[in-house]
């Protein structure tokens, strides 16, 4: 037992909260099944553990899906299992036909829409059980209907009771989104300083930014189900789609930096190019925490950014008007222009966020 609990400390407090929530769930529906004196209340109890999600957004989606994939399930197992009753009569040759028809229809409707995947399970049931002549076809699918409700009841309610909302795993999803980008930012920006592309390092942050991206995108389907505020709901969209944004721009400056000569044009505005870099890094970190605890991000990040955005910009038109530019290939000058255009943009979109996040906040 001490060995449990010492390993239980290295589990994540949202894993324990999740698990401490199902068994809660799980055994509160075996209690009512013995209080209601259910024949078959495990099917309750399996439906509580199949719907009891991480967030109440996806244990409502789960517990719809698995409410209606039972109630098709069920009547078409129990049509099936009653015409063959009528037309062929009992025995073997009866279980074929209703089985085949049954899974037939219930495999089209699950391939139709996938919230009927538990039907030819439900259906299959109620054929064997009725075959194996437990009572009547339709009183069989009654029956697991009812067990089953029991079950999604039960975990939704637990569910709301001890919430773990979707749209606040969603606003650290986020910020983590944010500190993801600002990872995969560095590492473009070194390989450009160092003139040396570390493929497997950026290859590894533009994975971990596209799989965070995939689960905020699940988690923002799973807010949408929740009771609250559609502004709050809008809002982290908004920030989703500029974090998909922001990711063009940078594998746009990854692809620059890629194919670029390392003593290239970009060269004559290195320590700009990095200030800027370093700039638009610490503001996505910035803004990241302000995301995650609902704050407003800092002045002197913001300040930082603008400032080193000035320096940049400056910088190249003086470059410009020195014609400096036709001592260099043309893909020299194309490959500077593709990084600093990417660098300058995701820079506009973070400052735009940041100042428009502090008006929002701003005391009133």
């Amino acid at each position: 037992m001490p060995i449990a609990m010492r390993m239980l400390k290295f589990l994540p407090p949202s894993m324990l909260r999740h698990g401490l929530r199902t068994a809660l769930a799980a055994t509160l529906t075996a209690i009512l099944t013995r209080v209601l004196h259910l024949e078959q209340g495990y099917w309750a109890v399996f439906s509580t553990i199949i719907v009891m999600q991480t967030d109440f957004g996806s244990s409502i989606a789960a517990g719809w899906a698995r409410l209606v994939g039972t109630a098709a399930g069920a009547l078409l197992g129990a049509a099936s299992a009653y015409l063959a009753d009528v037309l062929i009569g009992q025995g073997l040759p009866t279980l074929a036909s209703a089985m085949l028809v049954s899974t037939f229809f219930c495999a089209l409707l699950a391939a139709k829409n996938g919230n009927f995947r538990l039907a030819g399970l439900t259906s299959a049931v109620v054929i064997c059980l009725h075959a194996d002549g437990d009572g009547p076809a339709f009183s069989i699918a009654l029956s697991r209907f009812l067990e089953v409700s029991l079950g999604i009841v039960v975990a939704l309610g637990v569910s709301l009771a001890w919430p773990s909302r979707a749209r606040v795993v969603l606003r650290f999803g986020l910020g983590k989104g944010l500190e993801q980008l600002a990872a995969l930012l560095t590492a473009i920006t070194d390989a450009r300083e160092k003139g040396r592309y570390d493929r497997p390092r950026i290859f590894h942050r533009k994975d971990a930014v596209l799989r965070l991206s995939l689960r905020n995108r699940q988690l923002l389907e799973s807010a949408r189900r929740e009771p609250g505020s559609s502004e709050q709901r809008e809002e982290q969209r908004a920030l989703l789609d500029l974090q998909a944004r922001l990711a063009e721009h940078l594998l746009a400056m990854d692809h620059a930096v890629e194919t670029a000569s390392p003593e290239g044009f970009h060269k004559l505005l290195d320590a700009e190019l990095s200030k800027l870099g370093a700039a638009l890094q610490l503001s996505l970190v910035d803004l990241g925490h302000a995301v995650r605890e609902d704050e407003q991000p800092a002045a002197s990040a913001l300040e930082g950014l603008t400032e080193a955005m000035r320096t940049c910009g400056d910088k190249l038109l003086e470059l410009r008007r020195s014609r400096v530019l036709s001592g260099y290939e043309l893909d020299d000058v194309l490959h500077l222009y593709s990084f600093y255009n990417a660098l300058r943009d995701a820079a506009v979109e973070v400052r735009a966020e940041c100042a428009r996040r502090r008006d929002a906040q701003a005391p009133q």
